[in-house]
């Protein structure tokens, strides 16, 4: 792939984190296709659907900030490929790492996340996610 499809898809990466880490759950919903999956890590069914994915998350998020944890994703190391249904295709590193209030940050998951795209009218949204653990 080109330098400026990647370039894209970091920029694409670096909005969807700030939404969802910033409580934004309407833009991150919005990153994703109303058909959507997002495969999670020791799930044998997705999540479906750009709505119920934003739900998921902001469930989570409510869990966190009832025990003053901020969390944030850090995503480094994107390759891009083309895949066999001619979509394009990320696989990337997200960590993530909680801090509670007045304490020291620490990385909860070390993930590999693959992401299949699809562009609507010059808009990048995820069609399909899905995210295994790197480490124990």
């Amino acid at each position: 792939m080109t330098l400026p499809a990647l370039s894209r898809i970091q920029r694409f990466y670096a909005q969807q984190v700030h939404a969802v880490d910033a409580g934004d759950f309407t833009a991150y919903r919005d990153t994703f296709t109303e058909t959507a999956t997002f495969l999670l890590p020791g799930e044998t069914e997705p999540v479906s659907g750009s709505q119920a994915i934003s739900e998921h998350s902001e469930k989570h998020a409510a869990r966190r900030n009832s025990q003053n944890i901020v969390q944030r994703h850090h995503v480094t190391m994107t390759g891009l490929h083309e895949s066999a249904g001619g979509y394009l295709t990320a696989r990337s590193c997200t960590v993530i790492v909680a801090t509670p209030l007045g304490g020291s940050a620490v990385i909860t998951a070390a993930l590999e996340c693959e992401d299949e795209f699809e562009e609507r009218d010059g808009v990048l949204r995820i069609r399909r996610r899905r995210v295994t653990r790197n480490s124990p």
